[in-house]
Order: structure tokens, then sequence, then C-alpha cells
């Protein structure tokens, strides 16, 4: 029994210093093990790709550049979908072969249900994009800008999406962009997209392009707003607010004052006979200020949620008037179902692909 306390005793110990019972090695290699361990710097976490945001935080300007900040945020939101019916494009990043993240336009076209991969041909250049589907051009378009696109490593593939509650194949290409291009493709795609119905450009005041430059300007102009005030907070700068000047000839010579007679402050001149009202606030200058700018932002809260509440029972009415969507392209669910992914060695790859190509069942085509 005394043995057995001993043992549990010897235990309990080996268990609180975290060491395993069943180690051989010596007791100086493992204390040098642990000062060796002790001795190392730490290893910082390994952050995954998806841990880092594409904008990182989102800045918050003071109230006089809101306006300006949320117009920047819209213009340049490259979750933002182009939809010109026939085709449809976004702006974003694709993962390439070598597992990097690359900036690329994502260009979407609508196909029949029944339109496979070797009835489709498509021609691209930095200038002029042609896809031609069976025999049938649906693209053929110049492009607004010719020094973005890398033609060599864009590619195209079919997929099969949600397209406005329909089940549908689509063309997805993926234009790639220059590493050394400045410029972001946020704005038009096609030269067609800028033009209306009547001839006329839409860009009639000639805007800037969208770059990093403009980017970095326009964040480094953004001033940080002033901290928030509590109620019990009191300390600002009012000398410039307080209207300490004359009304009367503009001196700031003035002495602001209530006398015996006044019923209130007032501003009496030195340069001038002039005496007017002194200004008075119940609130420090800059927490009266401070309450504007909140009962401001109160009010334009309120307006941007009735015009989201309008927006959505317009799109709720179109979709009512619309009826119900066009479903003779739909894809079954069970689309591919059969199909299934294989993994090859090398040496079984080669078999299964020189049988294939033996049978006739794959043919060279020179494009």
């Amino acid at each position: 029994a005394i043995r057995a306390e001993e043992h549990q005793r010897l235990t309990r110990i080996v268990a609180s210093l975290h060491i395993s019972p069943c180690s051989h090695r010596p007791p100086s290699t493992m204390a040098a093990s642990s000062s060796k361990a002790k001795a190392e710097p730490p290893v910082p976490p390994v952050m995954k790709r998806s841990m880092l945001a594409p904008h990182g935080p989102q800045l918050r300007p003071q109230y006089e550049q809101e306006e300006e900040w949320q117009e920047f945020c819209e213009r340049t939101d490259t979750s933002k979908l182009h939809d010109f019916g026939r085709y449809w494009w976004t702006y974003g990043r694709d993962e390439d072969d070598d597992g990097f993240l690359r900036e690329a336009v994502f260009l979407e076209v609508p196909l029949r249900k029944d339109i496979e991969a070797k009835q489709i041909r498509a021609n691209l250049t930095t200038k002029h994009l042609q896809i031609t589907v069976h025999g049938e051009s649906v693209i053929d378009e110049d492009f607004e800008d010719t020094k973005w696109l890398n033609v060599s490593e864009s590619y195209w593939e079919i997929e099969v999406k949600e397209v406005k509650q329909v089940r549908r194949k689509v063309l997805r290409y993926v234009l790639y962009i220059l590493m050394e291009c400045p410029k972001y493709i946020t704005q038009w795609l096609f030269l067609s997209e800028k033009t209306k119905d009547d001839g006329r450009f839409v860009d009639q005041n000639e805007e800037d392009e969208d770059n990093i430059d403009d980017r970095l300007r326009m964040i480094a102009k953004m001033k940080e707003p002033e901290p928030h005030r509590d109620a019990d907070i009191w300390f600002s700068e009012t000398e410039e607010e307080e209207e300490r000047w004359c009304d009367g000839c503009g001196s700031t010579r003035i002495v602001v004052m209530k006398k015996h007679t006044d019923s209130k402050y007032m501003k009496y001149c030195n340069d001038c006979p002039f005496v007017s009202p002194a200004k008075e606030t119940s609130l420090p200058t800059g927490l009266m200020k401070q309450k504007d700018i909140d009962e401001k932002r109160a009010r334009k809260a309120r307006l941007k949620a009735r015009k989201e509440e309008a927006k959505k029972r317009m799109e709720a009415e179109k979709e009512r008037v619309a009826g119900e969507p066009d479903r003779t392209e739909e894809v079954p669910e069970d689309f591919n179902k059969s199909e299934k992914t294989r993994m090859y060695t090398d040496e079984e790859f080669n078999d299964v692909l020189t049988k294939a190509l033996r049978r006739g069942e794959i043919k060279w085509e020179d494009y």
C-alpha cells in the first residue's frame, strides 16, 4: 500500500511537470533541450490568405468628408455587378495554379443547356474579344482600355450556377490583369458600355482613371474625426467659434460683459460705440458641434433607410410584374452527377490517355 501511494504521488508530480514517464533520456539532456527551447524566439502564427481582408479595415473620416468617401467606396466596390443582359462582369481576385491570388475580371455569358465546350470558340487579344457558340457570335466587343489584359494566362470554363433563380450553364472567362498595370477595372470593360442608345458618351465630363495613385491620394486626404466626447467632458477650443468680433465694424477688440442695466451678456466694441448681444450656448462649442453632427448623421441614416426600403419595394414590384422566370434553359439538379473524379498516377494516366486516343475519343485540334 505504501508503494502504491508513493507511485501515485510520483505520477502526479510527473504529470504536473508535463514529462513523459516513459522517457529514458538523461536529466542533463532534458535540461539542455528545455533551456534551448526557452532561448528560441516565439514563432508568429501562420496567417491564411482568407484572413486577409481585400480592403483592410474600413476608414471613417470626419463628417464633412463622409459623402465623398462614400462615393469613393461605391465607385471602387469590387463586389459590384455590371449587368448588361447578354453578359455581366465583376472585378475581383482569382487563385492561379501556383496558389497566389491575382486580380482579374470575371466575365460571364449565359449558355443554352445543350452547349458543350467543343462548340465554343474564343478569340482573345489585348484589343478585342470574340466568343462564338455553335457558330453564333455572342460576344464581339472591343475593350475600353488595351493596356491591362494578360492574354497568355487568361482562360475560360463552363460552370453551372444560379442566374436569376434559374440554374443555367454559364461561360466564365477569367481575364487576368498584368502585374505591372496600375489600373483597376471598375468602370467599363468594353467600349460599347460607354455609349447610350442615342450614341452620346456617358462620361461627358472626362474622369480620371481608377488607379493606385488616385486611391492613395484619396485615402491620404481623409482626416480622422475628433473623438466622441461624453457629456461630462467640457474641454474644447472655442475662441474661433464664439464670434469674438464686433458686428458693426468687425474689430476684434471687444469686451464681453453684462452691466447692471443689461438683461444678457453684450459685446462692447473698443473701436466704435456699437453694442450687440453676445453668443450664448447651453453647452460648450465642441459639444454643441458634436451634437449637431450626431443629429445630421441620424437624419442621413433615416433617409438612407427609406431609400433602401423604396428600392426593395421597387424590386419586389418588378419581380411581381415579370412573373415566373423562364426555365426553358434550366439545368437539372443531377447534371454531371454520374461523373466522378479519379486520382491517377503518371503511368495510369498515360495508359488511359493512350487508350482514349486509339479509340478515337480524343482528337487533337489546331486552334
